[in-house]
């Protein structure tokens, strides 16, 4: 059975090779992902300081939060393995003025409830930039980029 941090390593790792920066909230630091601490897979110790404290409070909280070569936010990452979806969707509103995509990872049988939570209209001003994404999608991603990392690595 996969876990939670199973799914925040491919997260972290998909990050990894597309050359954005990565890191997990300090208390999921030494959860394991096959075998080896997330924070062994991150390439920031801690997120970067890019807003008001209130917000950055929030912000630290996220599963996974990838940044760009500017140090700003590209990217929000909350895994649903058995949490509250309506909880993460808060934090992706709080943090709807920054320029970046936010997804719900959870298991496909997940994805009508995701979908019943994003029909308040609370989340209007933030629906089209919340991405469902099912765990086999979120493997299969991790499988096909390593696979291709290794291609480039023979030539």
């Amino acid at each position: 059975m996969f876990t939670h941090s199973y799914y925040q390593g491919l997260v972290v790792e998909i990050g990894n090779m597309k050359g954005l920066q990565t890191c997990v909230p300090p208390q999921d630091k030494n959860r394991l992902f096959l075998e080896k601490p997330l924070k062994e897979l991150v390439t920031l110790g801690k997120i970067y300081d890019f807003t008001y404290p209130e917000i950055q409070r929030r912000a630290t909280t996220i599963d996974v939060v990838r940044f760009n070569e500017r140090k700003l936010p590209h990217s929000f990452f909350e895994v649903e393995h058995s949490s509250d979806i309506q909880n993460s969707l808060t934090k992706f509103f709080e943090l709807q003025d920054y320029f970046a995509c936010f997804y719900v990872i959870a298991a496909a049988s997940r994805e009508k409830q995701f979908d019943d939570i994003m029909s308040k209209t609370i989340f209007n001003p933030i629906k089209k930039r919340i991405v469902f994404v099912n765990y086999d999608n979120i493997a299969n991603q991790h499988a096909k980029m390593f696979e291709l990392s290794q291609v480039k690595q023979l030539i």
